[in-house]
């Protein structure tokens, strides 16, 4: 919770060279909220969740919120948690011609060998990133809630596991839909964390391997 709070509107400078990243949790569940995380390398610029809303609307919005931006504006990579729900948006979003990744978060970690898989290793991703401390969030109560609420522990083979939102809604804490958008940009073979295209052994300028399901 410190790392997340002492990153909250932090005076740092833009990476303005750095592509925007837009990162889109698709709600599953109907108490759960749709979510879409727009970040430019050590900022999130904006982070905001849908809700009531069938797969198609969720399509609608995010082409109108495309179509509504600049050429500068525009994501260079729309990341989409294909899990369930997730998978038709991909596929609708893709024939409209945005560029849309599946990520596989259920897979095994795409560089990690210690995480039990890459939802795992993208929370993770986000904990490295705040630990530069030259990176910036809005002020958004229910992000920094989100971010301190799953718990992790360790497999019997030494690898991480977080705790899924089933697991969470069992101790009463809600989906963390708007964390879960921000981890998916962590996903991004084209963003940065802060002015460095590597942090710990990612490389953002290489694909995730076979781990990503692209798109179009």
């Amino acid at each position: 919770m410190g790392l997340v709070k002492a990153a909250i509107d932090r005076d740092v400078s833009l990476t303005a060279n750095a592509p925007i990243i837009w990162g889109l949790d698709v709600a599953r569940f109907g108490g759960d909220n749709s979510a879409l995380c727009i970040r430019q390398g050590n900022h999130v610029m904006s982070i905001k969740s849908f809700k009531s809303m069938d797969l198609m609307q969720l399509c609608g919005v995010i082409k109108n919120q495309y179509d509504e931006c600049t050429a500068i504006e525009k994501p260079q990579e729309i990341l989409i948690d294909v899990i369930g729900l997730g998978a038709g948006v991909v596929d609708r979003l893709a024939e409209q011609n945005l560029p849309v990744r599946g990520v596989n978060v259920a897979e095994a970690p795409a560089t990690k060998k210690n995480y039990l898989n890459l939802r795992a290793e993208l929370w993770f991703a986000i904990k490295d990133w705040l630990v530069q401390r030259d990176c910036r969030i809005p002020q958004d109560d229910e992000l920094v809630a989100e971010l301190a609420s799953p718990l992790y522990k360790y497999t019997s083979t030494g690898k991480i596991k977080i705790e899924s939102k089933d697991e969470m809604r069992k101790r009463g804490i809600k989906s963390p839909d708007k964390a879960d958008a921000l981890a998916l940009t962590m996903a991004s073979s084209a963003a940065s964390f802060g002015g460095s295209t590597s942090f710990l052994g990612y490389n953002f300028r290489q694909p995730l391997k076979s781990k990503i399901i692209r798109v179009g």
